[in-house]
């Protein structure tokens, strides 16, 4: 349909070098694109996640397309009322509240008329994430670095 465009939404955590650091899990519970000043919600709902540390895959939090209007889009804002740190058969709250963080693009994001794109939020687990500790570093805080970028499978 006209000026329409569908968008499934996931989450990586992309590093130069991929290991076995663990998982964060959270539930997410919007993902909001701008519109002016404002953040308008185009998906809403209370979805639980797995994202694996340093790696590229892509970890889904829509699981299907939906519509957004065409336009370009340089940041979203994702809400989440948790963080849980797993590694094998342990898991630690990292916190259990109501966060809400913004992911930036590094090159605005263009979305036309019916595209179909899969876009994820690389959550920069490196630059403010303690695996040792399973706590935020010191003098930064959770997501901070965040990127939206288009999802391209290689």
């Amino acid at each position: 349909c006209g000026s329409n465009a569908s968008v499934e939404f996931g989450m990586n955590d992309v590093t130069l070098l991929e290991g076995a650091a663990g998982d964060l899990g959270m539930r997410v519970l919007s993902i909001e694109l701008p519109d002016g000043d404002t953040y308008v919600p185009v998906w809403e709902g209370t979805e639980p996640i797995i994202v694996e540390l340093e790696t590229s895959d892509f970890t889904s939090i829509t699981y299907r397309h939906f519509d957004v209007a065409p336009g370009t889009y340089s940041r979203v804002r994702l809400t989440i009322d948790s963080l849980t740190y797993v590694q094998q058969t342990s898991s630690t709250l990292v916190f259990d509240s109501s966060y809400q963080f913004v992911a930036q693009a590094f090159t605005p994001v263009v979305i036309t008329d019916g595209a179909e794109l899969r876009l994820v939020v690389s959550i920069a687990a490196e630059i403010w994430f303690d695996t040792d500790s399973v706590r935020i570093i010191e003098g930064h805080y959770p997501f901070e670095g965040a990127a939206m970028t288009i999802f391209y499978e290689y």
